[in-house]
């Protein structure tokens, strides 16, 4: 479907006021929009009142309008965490938004989460062994053996914390000291991943990470086949035959009762096909590929000034030239740490499939590492990048943007494969990333929101847990250490006094 400039406009200008809106605002999840979403609710608000005409108001006068006021509303409700009246585009809301979240919750209720026979066996043997040696798995993953020992039914997020814990360590089995017989075992390794309920926890975590989505996606479609019922129920002109999902969109089929009204529908449509002719059309790209709703719920992002940013002619083609990101840099306090990269941190990254984008949106493309339009090169200063940016209204717009030094700021989107942590000289939390597992995307940004360093935070906590759990063992052994002393202490004097008579 292809809309008109004017509403393009519209509908940008809304995004703009409504994240201009809430960006000093406190929210548990993203309240933001992008352009996408907007378009996405406007276009079905189009096809609403297309489709059933009669139930629209009396005082909504066309299609844009009524789409509008969908598009209004749904904002309403990314602000205000709730609907005015009832519930529409709910598979289109963040997660964790309220209405979003009572509606997964009551969806997922029915998934069996406790925890199976060989979970158990696997997480008790694992803190035997955590008992036995004093080492292996983090606070974090004593915690969740715990609850697997104990037979507690897991949280879904437990159980995709369960399932990003062993994909990313499955790498682990193949130390030395996993196996029996093997030097050294059990390994770290071989305990931390007992502690997380083992091979049948994995396989356990992957069956309900696959539920957990399947359930998902039954919601969002029987939300969706709700919500046109809903607009169809008060008109006595339909009757829903059959309701059906597409690759790309929700069909219904109804039948034609009253000839005279389906006659009306039609006028409706012809009237509005001639309105949007008379229009300049823009590609719609709201179907492209939007890689970063399916990336891990590990990644973080960073940002970093634009330093040193170089934009030239090359071959006939326009070269930016810069770094994403630079190494050996304490950062901004990132919500109760620091953090430095480390030289060696995106080893390898250079040949992951990286987007160049503006603002992180995918319909701004400006070079891909695949496509040979993005180069990545790590040198002693940090993360290197050359793009050359397209000749497009958006790639024109950003070159200008960056000579005049109105974009100045970049950011970047990954994952953390290995990082240490330590504590400053002024005592707060220091951390390194000394490994990244996958880097997904640089971005030039107008406006750098605040760094997502959840993961990193869930990281630091780890370190503070296992840090107080060392101290107090050593605070222990300390003690009895000084027991211990004066107990052969006290022996030796009365040793002494029994010489003496």
């Amino acid at each position: 479907m292809a809309i008109s400039k004017r509403i393009e406009k519209a509908l940008r200008n809304k995004v703009k006021e409504h994240n201009q809106e809430v960006k000093d605002k406190s929210f548990e999840y993203n309240a933001k929009v992008t352009y996408k979403t907007v378009l996405e609710v406007f276009k079905r608000g189009l096809g609403a009142y297309k489709s059933n005409p009669s139930s629209v108001r009396p005082t909504v006068k066309s299609a844009d309008q009524w789409a509008y006021a969908r598009v209004n509303s749904f904002l309403y409700a990314l602000e205000k965490g709730k609907y005015r009246r009832g519930k529409h585009d709910t598979d289109l809301l963040p997660a964790k938004h309220p209405v979003k979240k009572e509606m997964d919750e009551r969806a997922l209720a029915d998934i069996d989460r406790k925890p199976t026979k060989g979970m158990v066996k696997e997480a008790e043997m694992g803190l035997a062994w955590r008992r036995e040696f004093g080492r292996g798995g983090t606070a974090v993953g004593i915690a969740r053996a715990r609850d697997i020992a104990n037979g507690s039914n897991l949280s879904l997020s437990s159980i995709k914390r369960m399932f990003s814990f062993f994909s990313r360590h499955e790498v682990d089995k193949k130390a030395e000291g996993f196996r029996p017989g093997e030097e050294g075992y059990p390994s770290n390794g071989r305990i931390a991943w007992a502690l997380w309920g083992g091979d049948p926890g994995f396989s356990w975590s992957r069956k309900k990470v696959n539920e957990i989505k399947n359930e998902s996606k039954s919601n969002d479609m029987e939300a969706k086949q709700n919500e046109i019922i809903e607009e169809l129920k008060n008109s006595e002109a339909r009757h829903i035959t059959k309701f059906e999902e597409t690759e790309d969109e929700y069909i219904i089929h109804y039948k034609k009762i009253h000839d005279e009204e389906s006659e009306e529908v039609e006028k409706v449509k012809e009237t509005e096909e001639i309105q949007n002719e008379e229009e300049v059309m823009v590609e719609d790209n709201s179907k492209e590929e939007d890689y970063r709703s399916k990336l891990s719920p590990d990644v973080e992002t960073r940002n970093f000034a634009l330093q040193n940013v170089e934009v030239r002619e090359e071959g006939g083609k326009n070269i930016v030239v810069g770094y994403g990101a630079v190494f050996n840099s304490e950062s901004n306090n990132l919500g109760g740490f620091t953090e430095f990269i480390s030289r060696d941190a995106f080893s390898g990254r250079e040949e992951d499939d990286v987007r160049f984008l503006l603002n992180h949106d995918p319909n701004y493309i400006m070079g891909r590492t695949t496509s040979g339009t993005l180069k990545l090169r790590v040198d002693d200063k940090g993360l290197r990048y050359e793009v050359a940016i397209p000749d497009t209204s958006a790639g024109r717009d950003l070159l200008v943007s960056l000579k005049r030094g109105d974009i100045s700021e970049s950011s970047f989107a990954f994952t953390v494969e290995d990082d240490s942590w330590e504590q400053g000289e002024n005592g707060a939390a220091v951390r390194t990333i000394k490994k990244v597992s996958r880097l997904y995307d640089v971005s030039a940004v107008t406006y750098p929101a605040y760094p997502n360093a959840s993961v990193g935070l869930r990281s630091m906590e780890a370190w503070q847990d296992n840090m107080k759990e060392t101290l107090e063992r050593e605070k222990e052994e300390m003690k009895n250490e000084e027991i211990d002393s004066w107990n052969r202490s006290l022996a030796a004097r009365k040793l002494k006094i029994v010489k003496l008579k």
